[in-house]
């Protein structure tokens, strides 16, 4: 029986507390802050746009991604064609001659 009257007293506390509550009121010009945001917001230019978009971290992992992607397939291919040299090409077969060592002086070719 004790526990009715403590329940009543903490009921009347907590109405008696009601009674002195007030309307919350905003900072003094704050729908002119809010206005201007928004409206700095709208006209920024295409760069700010685009910095905004590239500054995101979801375009920044998609962009390394791609990069990283795109290095891996040059990197595959390249490797893949210079594992299977061709000696088909006539341009690339060079004689011994092209390459001397000893320097040739114009008597040398012509004795006369």
């Amino acid at each position: 029986m004790s526990k009715k009257p403590d329940i009543r007293k903490n009921m009347e506390e907590v109405m008696n507390s009601l009674d002195r509550i007030r309307r919350a009121s905003p900072q003094p010009f704050l729908y002119t802050r809010i206005m201007a945001r928004l409206a700095e917001s709208k006209s920024g230019s295409g760069l700010e746009r685009f910095i905004l978009i590239i500054s995101k971290p979801s375009f920044t992992i998609a962009a390394i991604t791609l990069f990283l992607l795109i290095n891996l397939a040059v990197v595959f291919h390249f490797s893949s064609n210079s594992t299977t040299p061709s000696h088909d090409d006539s341009a690339s077969v060079i004689s011994d001659n092209e390459y001397r060592l000893s320097v040739s002086s114009l008597y040398d070719i012509n004795p006369e």
